[in-house]
């Protein structure tokens, strides 16, 4: 009988040029599939992932699926598949699931988090898991300008301007998502922005942030935010915040 296996994945995104196979460079999936081949002594692939992390993102609850045979336990999935794995990868948790699961066209929302160190002096010990800014930030206007952002939008002016021009060759690529939470938290010196969507485009999240922060600096109202994206065009945004500072939180399943 064959299996539909669920995992949930945690990883330091540091050292690995993103989750989905490069030739020739080191990647999430390649190390997990070494792993599933590893522990199932024949060669494994994932069938999908939740989505496709950026060179330098980091996971909490990544979300893939596989098929097998095996007739190991879950434990015994887990326990294998985390001494197969490097340091910096762990399997959280192992889950049979129905046939029909998929681990991207089952998701109903994302939430992804951007920590910001908001600081004169940087943390040594939050390098490469936050974005260091040691410039004041106004956190009153970087939430009235992210209720701008909450909705049905299309969000082509916060994601690059290469994904648009693929899109353009595509009938079938969108550009509207819907954000349907997001915060802003302030933890002593930690800025913690939180975004659930139904899904988000290439770059989206840093780009929505390193706008965000330009509001926080002073250089743009937060009145801005509907303008630019009534433009549709990703010139009239800020700069895209650096990978060190965003992490995929958790993949929501649930109706």
């Amino acid at each position: 009988m064959i299996r539909n296996i669920k995992l949930v994945l945690e990883y330091d995104g540091a050292s690995f040029f993103g989750f989905q196979r490069q030739p020739g460079k080191p990647t999430i999936q390649e190390a997990l599939e070494k792993a599933l081949s590893g522990f199932f002594d024949r060669k494994m692939k994932i069938a999908s992932a939740s989505g496709r992390t950026d060179t330098g993102v980091h996971a909490e609850g990544q979300v893939v699926h596989f098929k097998t045979d095996s007739g190991r336990s879950l434990y015994q999935i887990q326990k294998g598949l985390n001494a197969h794995l490097p340091p910096s990868i762990a399997v959280k948790s192992v889950e049979e699931v129905p046939e029909d699961f998929h681990a991207r066209y089952s998701a109903r929302s994302k939430i992804y988090e951007y920590r910001v160190w908001n600081h004169p002096c940087r943390s040594p010990l939050l390098a490469g898991r936050v974005h260091h800014i040691a410039y004041p930030l106004d956190s009153a206007a970087m939430r009235r300008a992210a209720k701008y952002l909450v909705g049905r939008h299309d969000f082509r002016s916060f994601t690059s301007e290469s994904a648009v021009r693929k899109g353009r060759k595509r009938k079938d690529v969108s550009f509207v998502r819907i954000i349907k939470k997001l915060r802003i938290d302030k933890k002593g010196d930690l800025l913690v922005f939180r975004f659930e969507a139904d899904g988000f485009l290439y770059h989206m999240v840093r780009n929505m942030v390193g706008t965000l922060l330009e509001v926080g600096r002073g250089k743009r109202e937060p009145s801005d935010m509907k303008a630019i994206l009534d433009s549709r065009a990703r010139r009239f945004s800020g700069v895209t915040a650096p990978p060190a500072g965003l992490t995929l939180h958790r993949v929501d399943y649930t109706s």
